[in-house]
């Protein structure tokens, strides 16, 4: 019994997700119907307290952005980037990076995968 007791504990904690908190440099692209796929960097520095996520986001060369609406569910980041109204969703995947779409005001898909530094 003991031995299943501190299975499930062990199980529960390998499934709860790690602090997002850090730099995080990502790469990926926008699709465009006139050039195709235009790749673009990107940035994150994310701070988590709990399930809330704050912090800035930069596209390329950019002026920071704060974040705002942040959460942190699982594996799952989600967050509001205030300057544009750009929404983002990522997953943190099995290597530990943060790979998932963030979609501008304008409907433009920037797919991206953010590694720590």
């Amino acid at each position: 019994m003991k031995k299943l007791a501190m299975m499930a504990i062990l199980f529960a904690a390998s499934m709860a997700a790690s602090d997002v908190s850090g730099i995080w440099d990502g790469s990926g692209g926008i699709e465009s119907a006139k050039y195709g796929m235009v790749p673009l960097t990107a940035q994150l520095t994310l701070i988590q307290s709990g399930s809330s996520v704050t912090g800035t986001y930069r596209r390329g060369n950019g002026k920071p952005g704060p974040i705002t609406s942040g959460a942190a569910n699982g594996g799952q980041i989600t967050f509001v980037i205030s300057s544009d109204g750009s929404t983002a969703t990522l997953t943190q995947n099995s290597n530990g990076q943060l790979q998932g779409k963030i979609t501008s005001s304008t409907g433009d898909v920037f797919d991206v995968v953010f590694t720590k530094e």
